[in-house]
This record gives C-alpha cells, sequence and structure tokens, in this order.
C-alpha cells in the first residue's frame, strides 16, 4: 500500500485550519491541525508529517520561533510558512532558518498546490 503523506497544518485561525484541511484531503494527503504552536510541539508523534503548513504569526510561539525549536531536532519535515505580514526581514529569518517557502495570505492556492507538491517530492526523495 503506497504511503499517503500527511501534512501538518498549524495557524491560529480555524476557519483557515479548515479550509486548508479540506484543501489538503482534496489533493489525497492527509493532514492534523493545531492551533499554535505550543499544541504542535506537545504532539508526540511529529515524526509522521511529511510536510507542515505553518502560519508565521500566532499568539504564543510564533511560527519562527516553532522552527527554531525544530531546528534542535535532528529531523524535522518541510516547513511552508504562510503569513500575512510581509516584511522582508520576516521572509529572510524564516528562509535563513530552512524554510521550503514564505507564502503571503491570501494565498494563492496554486502556488500552495505547487510548493506542496515540491516539499513532498524533496522530502520522499531527499539528496
Amino acid at each position: 500500500m503506497p504511503h499517503t503523506s500527511t501534512i501538518a497544518i498549524i495557524d491560529d485561525d480555524e476557519a483557515i485550519r479548515e479550509a486548508l484541511d479540506d484543501l489538503v484531503h482534496s489533493c489525497g494527503y492527509q493532514s492534523k491541525l493545531f492551533a499554535s504552536a505550543e499544541e504542535f510541539l506537545s504532539y508526540d508523534r511529529r515524526s509522521a508529517f511529511d510536510c507542515m503548513l505553518v502560519d508565521v504569526k500566532m499568539p504564543g510561539l510564533s511560527g519562527i520561533e516553532l522552527q527554531t525549536e525544530l531546528n534542535k531536532e535532528p529531523q524535522r519535515p518541510p516547513m511552508i510558512f504562510m503569513t500575512s505580514y510581509r516584511d522582508e526581514r520576516t521572509r529572510a529569518a524564516a528562509m535563513d532558518g530552512g524554510a521550503f517557502a514564505f507564502l503571503g495570505k491570501p494565498v494563492d492556492i496554486d502556488t500552495l498546490l505547487d510548493c506542496l507538491a515540491s516539499a513532498l517530492d524533496v522530502q520522499a526523495d531527499p539528496i
């Protein structure tokens, strides 16, 4: 049985989480939703994720702070950041921290799907 990719969706906005969940499922992927970075960090099966869709600005730990925490671990899935706050400093911090992509909200669906497919290809076939 082929592996079905599982995407972690981390966003404090419930409507965005649910919309991304629907989109991910429509592409044949599985997903798990998290309302905060802290909720994601407390999840004990984080190694099961093939990719992460992460909001930058959230109450508590930001997406960038989550990235910093995950970068302390030996492995983490590709992170695709999504944000309404498109300042260059935040984008540079995310990309310097190893983000796969940094997308502005409202996210262009085709761009997001292309990034997701590319990230999953990289994850499945590391160089």
